[in-house]
């Protein structure tokens, strides 16, 4: 009497034509080889070591969680954004494969040590940063109970290390203002008389200037509305751009949109060659510029709510900070009234459309 032993994880059934069909149980994969052939048991036996393999996987890894979270949250983020969470979660690989209920305040402790010794400060706390955002969207879908980033300090800034995108001084606007090809004046003159970020700068097209001439856009980071009169010296470039014809308002010597990184090559150059005249000093960035418009706002008592609304934010924090710092060094600015023509009442007449309804 023959005996017919049972192939594990096998499912066959015939369908309603009488057709045998063979599944693989654990994956519900389909087997196409014939039954008893050394294909079909060849077919299973790989389709069984591929189970096991994703069985001995641990779940709940760094990396899974990283890429469950970017599926819904991440694409509500600003390209921008997005790339530079990828960029510090990179940096992170090492852990990539370690369950996140496996990461403790003294793993996040020792990222955080040596990322400051081999990339800097501003690295390790922005892979911080990411580490936090990561762990927050772990616990509320219960692959972690806690976020460990939390009891982790980050690594503070040394007192007489100079501050990052500090404001530009008067004389540093006019000397760059002055001395810009009209290439890159304009994009410039974008930042320093409206406080837009970099990448509005480099992409506006002609539909931000309406009828009456205003700058109006949705800024790329935060998508809040903004509208300002331009400065005088901002509507002087924009009345002599050098290619009126182009996709984009701002754009190269050859008539093309800018990249990121081609204009940060020419303006790192240009502004090198200040930096040897003795024309500005070290530290100029072009992010500074928001600090030195917000700045000048609170000088002039502007409102948080309205320095907010002038530079695209969504929070009243930076705001707050710039009123703060206006009030702390209010005597010391004494000396604006010698900054014609980048005082704030030159700036023209400061419009916000109605955007609460």
């Amino acid at each position: 009497m023959r005996t017919v032993a049972p192939v594990k994880h096998l499912k066959r059934y015939r369908d309603r034509h009488g057709k045998l069909r063979l599944y693989h149980r654990p994956s519900g994969t389909p087997i196409a080889s014939v039954y008893g052939t050394p294909e079909f048991f060849q077919e299973l036996e790989r389709l069984n070591a591929k189970t096991a393999r994703q069985a001995a996987k641990p779940k709940g890894t760094l990396l899974m969680v990283w890429e469950a979270y970017k599926k819904p949250a991440f694409l509500t983020l600003a390209p921008a954004t997005q790339k530079g969470y990828e960029k510090y979660f990179k940096l992170l690989a090492p852990f990539h494969n370690t369950p996140v209920r496996e990461i403790t305040s003294a793993t996040v402790s020792e990222i955080r040590d040596h990322l400051f010794v081999t990339k800097g400060r501003r690295t390790a706390n922005y892979v911080m940063a990411v580490l936090s955002v990561v762990f927050a969207f772990a616990v509320e879908k219960r692959y972690a109970h806690t976020n460990p980033v939390k009891e982790v300090k980050r690594v503070r800034k040394p007192k007489k290390a100079p501050r990052a995108n500090r404001p530009w001084t008067a004389g540093e606007c006019r000397a760059v203002i002055d001395r810009a090809p009209p290439h890159l004046r304009l994009p410039l003159a974008m930042c320093m008389f409206t406080g837009m970020r970099k990448r509005d700068a480099l992409t506006l097209t002609a539909a931000a200037i309406d009828k009456a001439g205003r700058l109006t856009f949705e800024t790329s980071k935060t998508d809040e509305m903004v509208s300002v009169m331009p400065h005088p010296l901002l509507k002087e470039a924009l009345a002599r751009r050098p290619h009126p014809n182009a996709k984009t308002l701002a754009v190269t010597m050859e008539g093309q949109p800018w990249t990121s990184s081609g204009f940060d090559t020419v303006w790192s150059r240009f502004k090198a060659g200040l930096e040897k005249e003795g024309l500005v000093e070290k530290g100029l960035t072009i992010h500074g510029l928001r600090h030195t418009v917000g700045g000048l706002l609170a000088d002039a008592g502007c409102d948080p709510d309205t320095i907010r609304r002038v530079l695209g934010q969504k929070t009243l924090h930076m705001a707050l900070l710039y009123s703060e710092r206006a009030k702390r060094a209010r005597d010391t600015h004494a000396a604006m009234a010698d900054f014609d023509p980048f005082r704030l009442d030159n700036f023209g007449e400061i419009e916000m459309p109605t955007i609460d309804g």
